[in-house]
Order: structure tokens, then sequence, then C-alpha cells
């Protein structure tokens, strides 16, 4: 099995007649302006032209970017199937059938053969998330992905029905908000729990080899630059997993090609990416420009429009307002689904943010989840951003095909009453 490597989460691989891409981000931002690559990709849109499936392990835009899809020529899309987990809306899959692709399913936790000895078993991890195992040529990888599991049951139920793993891949450092511009002590225990996270998965698997991926990004906007700060890098993570962990673990660079089990030397490949860092983190950041109140507004009503016909509107209207400062307008303004969007003055905001930002937030039904992850904005002392994002976890619920009703919080309910009877293995930030 060769392994060809792309860049952040996205690698190829090669066995047979099977040239299987994951997730491939190329190029351009992600998260809303928030996220860029460290280092240049090396593999072509003319590329796919041997790629026979693309699998996209969820929809956040350095795993699914819809407009690198549609960049690769129309005339090889015609001849590459895109593999994606369950869904209810079947969105992804439908998108992609319109771009041209052929489409396939994975049903969760079964065993699918694409050729004679290459097969792959998906699942999934919380709203939107997947993981994917590869067996090939007598060989299994293990793609983790942005997954994030806390029940350790979850994990050994995964164990026992993969077996042996040769290769495990997982992320290596935070991919979310981690506090204010002045919280290092917070800043650095994030990076601590995306290590924890790596140990536990690395203990629980024993792989023959440890590749640390999906973090190969830089926070490139003004707002969320100083989470550059403490992210982990991947020479610290090479000698995190090697030293303290005791798995061989290889680094793959953006064009580098590996015969899975051989040798490798990873200096090479851990210089570059550190040279490129240093790089890319002096580059001028980008901005955004602001949005004016009567277009926020706007923007809000759709919304309400929006979630009205596909929720109980009771409910969303008990939902705490969130009071949200607005920091290149210079206002204060408090959204509710019950008050809408309007300018308020002396009640403590819950979150801090700029206009743009919150008018993504209200376009999109991803975009509080975008927000949450891009890291751009921030929490004054005494605020509550959890109603700002609970009001935002509406349209991310219906975009799964879930309605905000009365037998939705029941399940939530006694979902939440199952998980508090189990023993844990620790908490981290959904990244």
């Amino acid at each position: 099995m060769l392994i060809e490597w792309v860049n952040h989460a996205s690698f190829v691989v090669e066995s047979g007649s099977i040239h299987l891409i994951c997730d491939p981000w190329l190029d351009g931002t992600a998260f809303n302006h928030g996220w860029r690559l460290i280092s240049p990709t090396v593999f072509r849109y003319e590329d796919f032209v041997r790629i026979t499936h693309i699998w996209f392990s969820h929809e956040h835009p350095d795993h699914f970017s819809p407009s690198n899809v549609r960049r690769i020529p129309e005339h090889f899309r015609r001849k590459i199937t895109v593999l994606f987990h369950y869904t209810k809306d079947k969105r992804l899959l439908n998108v992609c059938k319109a771009y041209g692709f052929q489409v396939q399913e994975l049903p969760e936790f079964e065993q699918v053969e694409l050729a004679a000895g290459f097969s792959l078993i998906c699942g999934r991890q919380g709203l939107i998330d997947s993981w994917m195992a590869i067996f090939a040529e007598g060989k299994s990888i293990l793609n983790m992905n942005d997954c994030v599991f806390r029940q350790r049951d979850d994990l050994d139920a995964i164990k026992r029905k993969l077996g042996k793993i040769d290769v495990l891949l997982s992320q290596f450092s935070y991919a979310n908000w981690v506090g204010n511009p002045e919280d290092s002590a917070s800043h650095a225990k994030h990076a601590l729990r995306k290590r924890s996270e790596m140990r536990r998965y690395i203990q629980m698997f024993e792989p023959a080899i440890f590749i640390p991926f999906a973090s190969f990004i830089y926070f490139s906007h003004a707002e969320n630059s100083f989470m550059n700060t403490a992210i982990n890098r991947i020479g610290d993570v090479y000698e995190f997993t090697t030293r303290r962990l005791g798995v061989p673990t290889v680094v793959l660079y953006p064009g580098d090609k590996w015969e899975l089990g051989e040798p490798r030397d990873s200096g090479d490949s851990i210089r570059r990416y550190e040279s490129d860092f240093e790089r890319a983190v002096s580059l001028p950041h980008d901005t955004s420009p602001s949005i004016q109140m009567t277009k926020l507004q706007e923007a809000t009503h759709g919304l309400i429009r929006k979630c009205v016909r596909k929720n109980n509107r009771v409910l969303l209207n008990a939902l705490q307002p969130a009071v949200i400062r607005l920091n290149d307008l210079g206002i204060d303004v408090e959204l509710s689904y019950r008050g809408g969007l309007r300018e308020v003055k002396g009640k403590r905001p819950d979150i801090m943010t700029s206009s743009e930002s919150l008018h993504y937030c209200l376009q999109y039904d991803w975009g509080g989840d975008t927000l949450a992850v891009n890291g751009r904005y921030q929490v004054p002392p005494d605020g509550n951003a959890k109603r700002f994002f609970r009001i935002f976890r509406v349209p991310a619920h219906n975009s799964a095909g879930n309605s905000f009703d009365l037998k939705f919080l029941g399940h939530q309910v006694i979902k939440k009453a199952i998980d508090a009877l189990q023993p844990g293995v620790g908490v981290t930030e959904r990244s």
C-alpha cells in the first residue's frame, strides 16, 4: 500500500486499481477566512485523473471544501465515486451528485469492498464526524480524523471490530477557540488535552506506526492569530510520540510518498513544516469588512423564518437571548428567536465578535460551528458564550435532519442520563 501525502488531513492510498483520496483541501482559506494551510500543496487538480474514490469524513471545510471540489475537472468527476457515511438529509452526496460524481453511502460499522482485496469500514461520531479504516494487502489504516470520543466503550467497540491496526492517523493540535488572547494558561491546557487524546488513541489501538495529521494549519485572521502561539508544533509532537509514548512515528510533507511499513526518516519533513510555519505566521493577517445593522437584521429575519418552519416555535422562543458586542461597529446587540436582533445598552455582553462573523452565523446553518472553530471571538468577564452558541445549534441540528421539538429534547435528556451512568475516559473540546 502506497501513501501519497496531499496536505493537512488529506492523503491518497494506492493499492491495485484503487486510488482513494481522503478529505482533499488543496488551497484557499477555511472556516470563514479563519484558517490557512501551513505548507503549499503539491497535488494538483489535474492529478484527480488517477483518483477512483474520494472519502469525506465530514462537512467541515478543511475536509469538504466545495470551492476545491468544483475545481476538479468535470470529465474527471464522472469517473470518481464519492464515499460518505449515512445521513438523514443526504446533503453532501446530493451536492456531489449534482457536481457530476458517482456517489456511494457507507453503512455504519459494516465492511464495504471497493475492489478485490481492498475494503473499508466507516463509523460515525457525534453530530457530523466520522472515522474510516482501510484494509488492503494484509495491512490496515485507521483514520480517526477529528473524532473525539467521550466513552472508552466506544473505542473498545471500534477496536473489537477492526482488530490489529498497522497505521493510526489522528489530530495533533487544537482546532477551536482556546480562550481570550491573554488566557495563556487556557491555551496551554487545550494543547495538552490534544496530546492526551493522542496518547489515549495510541494506547487503545496500539498501532505499529502513528502519523500525526489534520493540524497542518495556522490561524490566519487578525481576530484569531493569537492562537498560533500555543499550538502543538509538529517537531514537539514527534518527540512526544516517539520518546514519551514509544510509538514509531512518520511525518509526511506535501508530495511525499511512503510505502506502508518501510523505514522512513521524518527529519526533513519536520524541518520543512517548521520553516513553513514561521513564514506563514509572519504574513499579513486576513481581515473582513464590517456589516451594517440593517443587513444583520435582514439576515436575522431570514434565520427566524427558516427555523420557525422546522422547529417548535414555543421552544425556540424559550431559548435565552444572547447579548453580542460588535467590536467593529462599537455597539451591543441582543439576539433571540422571540425578539430578533436589536441594539441594546446597559446589558452585559455574552460574547464579543465582529459584525461579519455574526452575519456569517446568521446566514449559514453551520455558522455557529464555524465561529466556534475559527475562534474569531472573545468572552468578556461574566459573559456566557453558551447562550450565543445555543441559538445556532438549532440550524446545525436542522441541517443534520433533527427538529428542535419535544421528541428531540426527550432523546437528548435520555442520552445525557445514559452517558452520566457510564465511565468516561476524559473529554476534550470538539474540533
